[in-house]
């Protein structure tokens, strides 16, 4: 017997095929039976009349900054309203760990700047009791959060949890090397990869870059070179040519730093116009291509708007 079956919904499977008014049928959790609607003969415990509903996968939304918001609210709203399921947090090189409980005054100021969450929820909300990445990521399992969820680990916070209030300065060797140690432990612990930012638009809670723009080539790529032991991860970065127009330079960044990886470099975000640039935009994963890299583009199904506060 099924546990669910639901019928009479537009089935969109996420091939890419045309969606087609079918029966779903799930067992012990998983999807068990996709058939034309009517056509299912298994008995379920539970049934769902999905008539005139689209059913679908759960949508993986790659890109959000949920890092905080998880710890007092476990629902992950509004995401699970729009059918995302699966949300990976810790993009741009933000993330509230490994950077221990010293560190929070200075990581919350951060976030409240960058991703325009209030200070006060940051401050009241986040218990800031972990010393390292993996305590994080107790701490977020403990609140069973509703939603499937991976975190990227962010350079500012490596960069922070290093070099403390020397965060603006250039790393030395034994720096680079204590943030890709670090890095190395936070992967291992389930982070999902490395993020970070040389974005004009990010500063921190005093107006100053945050610190990953501080960062030499030579300390993206040791750190984006952390990620080739650790299977299934990936990186993000967001470089001052997302806003405008990626320079040769720029691309080439793209390039080395994923080919250092072994692993896919996604950017966001690509934003599509008349008269824009996407096609030059597109082109930093062909000039990735060329140094064994994999580089992706992000973009919103809708046209691009200016929010001002």
């Amino acid at each position: 017997m099924l546990d669910l079956l639901i019928t009479g919904g537009t089935v969109v499977d996420g091939t890419g095929a045309p969606g087609f008014t079918g029966d779903v049928g799930v067992r012990d959790g998983r999807i068990v039976s996709v058939a034309p609607a009517g056509s299912a003969t298994e008995a379920a415990s539970s049934n769902v009349d999905a008539t005139g509903l689209v059913v679908a996968p759960g949508f993986v939304d790659l890109h959000t900054h949920y890092d905080a918001q998880l710890l007092w609210d476990p629902t992950a709203s509004p995401s699970p309203l729009h059918g995302v399921t699966t949300i990976f947090g810790g993009n741009c090189g933000f993330t509230l760990a490994p950077a221990g409980p010293e560190h929070s005054d200075y990581l919350s100021r951060m976030m409240a700047r960058v991703e325009g969450i209030p200070l006060a929820a940051l401050q009241t909300g986040v218990p800031w009791d972990w010393q390292n990445y993996a305590e994080y990521l107790d701490r977020v399992e403990a609140n069973r959060p509703a939603v499937n969820c991976g975190f990227l680990v962010g350079h500012s916070a490596l960069r922070r949890s290093v070099m403390g209030d020397a965060m603006r300065d250039p790393a030395s060797p034994a720096q680079v090397d204590a943030m890709v140690a670090l890095l190395h432990d936070a992967l291992a612990a389930g982070g999902m990869g490395f993020s970070s930012s040389r974005a004009p638009t990010h500063n921190d809670g005093e107006g100053i870059p945050v610190p990953s723009r501080f960062a030499e080539d030579a300390e993206f790529l040791a750190l984006a070179g952390a990620c080739r032991d650790h299977p299934g991860t990936q990186l993000e970065l967001i470089l001052p040519g997302t806003t405008s127009a990626f320079s040769p330079e720029e691309m080439e960044l793209f390039g080395r730093l994923s080919a250092a990886a072994q692993r896919p470099l996604n950017w966001n975000v690509l934003s599509v116009a008349a008269g824009g640039n996407h096609e030059h935009q597109l082109s930093a994963s062909d000039v990735a291509a060329t140094f064994g890299g994999r580089v992706l583009a992000l973009t919103m199904p809708l046209t691009l708007q200016l929010r001002l506060s």
